[in-house]
């Protein structure tokens, strides 16, 4: 691999860049941008993935794309957190996800971990952005929420230490995310800028309280918020805040590793400091590495932006230095590991074909089936269940579309006793709560009634009028906070193929609910 004082400015500057590309192969185009632009860094999302034959034929063409071009290996990254937000929804990469772990035994995080790192190695993925350490401590978080372990910082620290544990020792780079805390907002900052008023002794104590413990394990990567925490600085976002990234998580904190900010298109940034400002802004601030993840047109002005800002020495040459040195001996310690586990093996895919990466998950999935209120679920007489259409929610809703995926369609198949009624996620009905009087016993499969209220009128309509009423909760445990308290309640924390099954086999009477409430739900 190429030495910093073999690399030009143009070429420092690429090394400073986490791009995305569209489509399932690397383009002439792309690959015509990467010797022109020296793009030296990738991000991956779904639409880049269509099966594991694929995705390994991109990345391996991106790898040697990369160092063909700049004789340096690429970092190639991906958001596979598990649950919510998963990118390769392959059946041996659906991970579970943080809330679903932390209702768990401590020591699946670290098995996921070793997973995780295996299987995104093996694929040519270096660098996994997950897990989130958010402290998820506000019910109306719209983009945080399950994705956090907990609203308890120690609970926290201690599943996410694991999954880096787990993922760094296989050699694959983790980063914690979304420093200094995404997890007490109401607003999304892909569609707008959050600011908190926080004092520096609750951020310290909460906030913070997880991210300086995996400094203290030697986490290599953390990503930044977009959010202005208005007692540090009032006017910048942590991402372009030098008293956030220099003052507290270089200086204070001792952090050595790289800082990755969020993706500089999300709104909070994208809208009135504008993509290409905000990189520069950022790497002033202390940003390593400049996520621009989808558009074609804001990766090349801010490339052109950041060499401006270095020729009127805005950005010390000595800055991009010290930034770019820092990447290279990251991509030295992972070089021997890609050699081995993916540019020279090429039985690299048959990892995947072994199924008892599926059990393992399926059973810890299984065991974060949570009781929460009231009686236990008893199947009497005529029963009925009411269920929607399943999604995926990530950001935006997506509907999944394989029937496994389908609680209706799977609880007609194996367990035709039970009746199924199919509501909209928010609506109130009438003739639907009706139809429940001909029944002895009523599921009721909420799905994010938190936010759609209609939902949460007919769960509590229902309630009050069936004697044998139960709620499920497969998407938000906090959809409890707007039911009534009398209610019988089980929660799980994702919506996943796993979760679907995990509700089927309880229903069947094959499991029992044996996790343990992460959140506190009063």
């Amino acid at each position: 691999m190429k030495n910093l004082k073999d690399l030009s400015l143009n070429e420092k500057i690429g090394q400073l860049l986490l791009i995305g590309i569209k489509g399932y192969i690397l383009s002439e185009e792309m690959k015509n941008m990467i010797k022109e632009y020296k793009f030296g860094n990738f991000i991956l999302f779904s639409y880049n993935i269509r099966d594991l034959n694929q995705l390994e034929k991109l990345t391996r063409d991106i790898h040697n794309e990369v160092i063909k071009s700049l004789g340096i290996i690429p970092f190639i990254a991906i958001d596979q957190e598990g649950g919510l937000v998963t990118r390769i929804k392959d059946k041996n990469t659906y991970y579970p996800g943080s809330m679903t772990l932390a209702s768990t035994n401590i020591s699946n995080a670290e098995i996921i971990g070793h997973m995780m790192g295996k299987d995104l190695l093996s694929l040519g993925i270096n660098m996994n952005l997950a897990p989130v350490l958010d402290v998820n401590n506000n019910p109306k978080n719209p983009v945080i929420g399950i994705r956090s372990y907990s609203d308890n910082p120690e609970t926290v620290s201690q599943f996410g230490n694991s999954l880096i544990k787990g993922m760094q020792e296989e050699g694959l780079i983790a980063t914690c995310k979304h420093f200094p805390g995404h997890g007490d907002v109401e607003i999304d900052s892909h569609l707008g800028l959050p600011k908190l008023n926080f004092d520096i002794s609750r951020i310290d104590k909460i906030e913070l309280k997880p991210f300086k413990d995996a400094i203290n394990i030697g986490v290599k990567n953390i990503m930044t918020a977009h959010i202005i925490f208005k007692e540090i600085d009032n006017e910048n976002p942590a991402t372009l805040s030098e008293n956030i990234l220099k003052g507290i998580l270089r200086n204070k904190l001792k952090y050595n590793g790289i800082i990755t900010s969020d993706c500089m298109e999300m709104k909070a940034i994208s809208e009135g400091i504008t993509t290409p400002i905000g990189a520069i802004k950022g790497l002033k601030a202390g940003i390593d590495l400049v996520c621009i993840g989808h558009s074609k047109d804001p990766q090349i002005s801010s490339i052109n932006e950041i060499k401006k800002a270095v020729d009127e020495n805005y950005i010390n040459i000595d800055e991009i230095d010290e930034k770019v040195k820092r990447i290279l001996e990251y991509k030295r310690q992972i070089y021997e590991i890609m050699n081995h586990k993916f540019f020279n093996n090429k039985e690299n895919l048959n990892i995947f074909n072994d199924d008892s990466n599926c059990k393992i998950i399926q059973n810890i999935v299984d065991s974060s089936l949570t009781y929460v209120n009231g009686k236990k679920l008893e199947l009497n007489g005529k029963i009925l269940l009411y269920s929607c259409k399943p999604y995926n929610i990530n950001l935006k809703e997506d509907p999944n579309k394989g029937d496994e995926e389908n609680i209706i369609y799977l609880i007609n198949k194996e367990i035709p006793s039970i009746h199924t009624i199919e509501y909209k996620k928010n609506e109130y009905s009438e003739e639907l709560i009706n139809k429940s009087k001909d029944y002895d016993t009523v599921i009721f499969i909420s799905f994010n009634a938190f936010s759609n209220p209609l939902q949460a009128k007919m769960i509590n309509e229902l309630n009050k009028i069936c004697h044998n009423f139960f709620v499920i909760s497969i998407r938000n445990p906090y959809d409890y906070l707007k039911f009534e308290k009398n209610v019988n309640y089980y929660t799980m924390y994702e919506t996943t193929p796993n979760s679907i099954r995990t509700i089927v086999k309880f229903l069947k009477g094959e499991i029992e609910a044996i996790g343990k409430l992460p959140i506190n739900l009063k």
